[in-house]
């Protein structure tokens, strides 16, 4: 792919989510199960599902099966085991940033469905940044404001990498 632009947005996204993983893994227990509107989908829940989709989109990239979801705990500990785990993904996920496009083929909510590896990528990003913002905004809405994203943007990513 060689996308300056895509590769600078990933590199983002995994240092944002690095920066939030490990401030949940700082944060009372209690917090990570707030929710808002729904209740099924609390703060850890989102968290773990950021984590999910990650190896999915591995999964479609290497084009093979998704992998076992399996949630970590919300509990410190299981933040900071799930921020680790992240930085694997991340790891794997960059190793695509250079190879050429190419459609790939997977199955997605029961449909064969056809995307560009960019596409897979950039939703990857796209996805993470969403629901990133739903952590601070439900963290927010309990009286927990912690998660300001304004410390997680791209200025703060770019003097981030300058220092």
């Amino acid at each position: 792919m060689s996308d300056v632009t895509l590769s600078r947005l990933f590199r983002h996204m995994a240092w944002a989510n690095n920066q939030v993983f490990t401030k949940l893994s700082t944060l009372p227990e209690a917090a990570l199960s707030f929710s808002a509107w729904n209740p099924e989908w609390t703060v850890g829940k989102i968290a773990n599902h950021i984590v999910i989709a990650q190896g999915r989109m591995i999964s479609r990239l290497e084009k093979q099966s998704a992998p076992e979801e399996i949630d970590f705990p919300n509990t410190s500990q299981g933040m900071k085991d799930l921020t680790a785990k992240s930085a694997a993904n991340d790891a794997k996920i960059q190793t695509f940033l250079d190879l050429p496009e190419e459609m790939l083929t997977f199955v997605r909510y029961g449909e064969t469905v056809s995307y560009l590896s960019t596409s897979v990528i950039a939703q990857l990003v796209h996805h993470a940044t969403e629901h990133r913002a739903q952590i601070s905004d439900i963290l927010a809405f309990n009286k927990m404001d912690v998660v300001n994203l304004d410390d997680y943007d791209l200025w703060s990513f770019e003097r981030s990498e300058r220092s």
